[in-house]
């Protein structure tokens, strides 16, 4: 059963659809002469109206659309420009890790067995050390073979400039790579220049590092290619 206050409430609801009617048929009454001319201006100019309405229709349709496409390649120019630094910085990290002179004893043991060598080869300077830079060499491979995959995004999206940023790195790259593929293969001959080439092999993780300050150079130059991006 309907108490008090449900019969109040509903009571207050009718009366209030009553008054909203009431309202509206007086504005009806009182005003017909202007819904009419209204209606008349609105049916002479029909024609135009829906021109007009079309016309604002494409120009604020191909606003929203243009806008739109603005901050999709906005959202993919930073997509780009992150993977691109995140990869750049994954070649320095491993550049850095091949050129530290400290070698643990478990790192020997495991660059021995995956070069196919035995544990008890860790005498075996040769082995010992060809193995070693193998394996460290191969995780700079990785690091630039990711990068190269992200440089294939940025010509299409900012064509050759992006390529052409990062060609002196890649120079450095090079010139690390010979310089570890003569320390392998060629010790006598990496040794007659031992001066140059173990500055180059070998990190000092100080001002006199002239390799790690041209890496970090270009490295800041990219990063400053990349900012307008992110």
């Amino acid at each position: 059963m309907e108490t008090c206050n449900d019969i109040f409430k509903n009571f207050k609801k009718y009366i209030c659809i009553i008054l909203i009617t009431i309202f509206i048929i007086c504005v009806i009454y009182f005003f017909s002469k202007y819904f009419i001319i209204v209606g008349d201006t609105l049916n002479k100019y029909s024609a135009g109206i829906l021109a007009l309405t079309a016309i604002l229709g494409l120009i604020f349709g191909q606003s929203w659309l243009d806008t739109s496409k603005q901050k999709m390649k906005g959202k993919l120019d930073y997509d780009i420009a992150r993977k691109y630094l995140k990869s750049v910085f994954e070649i320095r990290d491993a550049i850095k890790a091949l050129r530290n002179p400290f070698v643990s004893t478990g790192e020997i043991q495991e660059a021995l067995v995956k070069s196919g060598f035995k544990i008890e080869d860790y005498e075996n300077t040769i082995k010992r050390d060809s193995s070693v830079y193998s394996l460290r060499w191969n995780n700079i491979q990785i690091a630039w073979t990711n990068f190269e995959k992200v440089l294939l995004e940025s010509e299409v999206s900012w064509g050759n400039e992006s390529i052409s940023i990062q060609n002196d790195l890649d120079q450095l790259v090079r010139k690390l790579r010979s310089n570890v593929w003569l320390f392998i293969n060629y010790r006598e001959s990496f040794n007659k220049d031992w001066i140059n080439n173990s500055k180059i092999l070998y990190g000092a993780h100080d001002e006199n590092d002239e390799f790690a300050q041209d890496i970090n150079s270009e490295i800041e130059k990219i990063k400053n290619f990349l900012k307008k991006h992110l």
